[in-house]
């Protein structure tokens, strides 16, 4: 579901990326979109990007690292998440090392988070339900709470061929964790 105002250049622009984890891979590759497109969401003002005037200005950025992340433009998303000294930034910043993949920066950013508002979805039921197989899930949330650490493992180990089998559900988590993420940073930065 797409988090953005209707009347929002970010609206479009998550409307342009449809995202699917059957076509969102788990490590970083070259962006299917337009130089324009990534270009446009790099530099629109966080007004326009998210129909609202006065957004919060730290969330208002931490929107346009996900969509750029989301666009597959690794060193934009980079950029934004790296300038960002908050929760969600480093959040932003251990998933685009995540897909680099850099599994120890990527652990790095995870401690900077810390336990974030939307770890309890992502170890919900309803996220269990919702994936093709719960092998990994279930490894991932061992503990009776969502590990990132655990999945930085996982997605590296299949990524390097040792559980290949695990890409389908990772690619499922995966997306699942960046719209969750990115609605939170909707909702805060606009106030809705």
């Amino acid at each position: 579901m797409n988090p953005f105002l209707p009347e929002s250049k970010g609206f479009e622009s998550y409307q342009t990326l449809a995202l699917s984890p059957k076509t969102f891979p788990l490590v970083q590759q070259f962006s299917r979109h337009s130089r324009s497109f990534i270009q446009d969401l790099f530099t629109v003002s966080c007004e326009d990007l998210l129909g609202v005037s006065d957004p919060c200005s730290f969330m208002a950025e931490a929107v346009r690292a996900g969509l750029l992340l989301a666009a597959d433009a690794w060193e934009e998303a980079h950029l934004v998440a790296q300038d960002l000294d908050t929760v969600e930034g480093s959040y932003w910043h251990a998933i685009v090392h995540r897909r680099e993949p850099d599994a120890g920066n990527a652990k790095y950013w995870f401690r900077r988070v810390g336990q974030h508002p939307i770890f309890e979805q992502l170890r919900s039921d309803e996220t269990r339900q919702s994936l093709p197989a719960t092998t990994a899930f279930d490894h991932i949330v061992s503990s009776g709470l969502w590990e990132p650490y655990a999945f930085i493992d996982l997605c590296l180990e299949c990524e390097t061929g040792q559980s290949p089998e695990l890409r389908p559900e990772l690619r499922v988590l995966q997306m699942t964790e960046i719209q969750l993420l990115l609605t939170y940073c909707v909702q805060n930065a606009t106030g809705k």
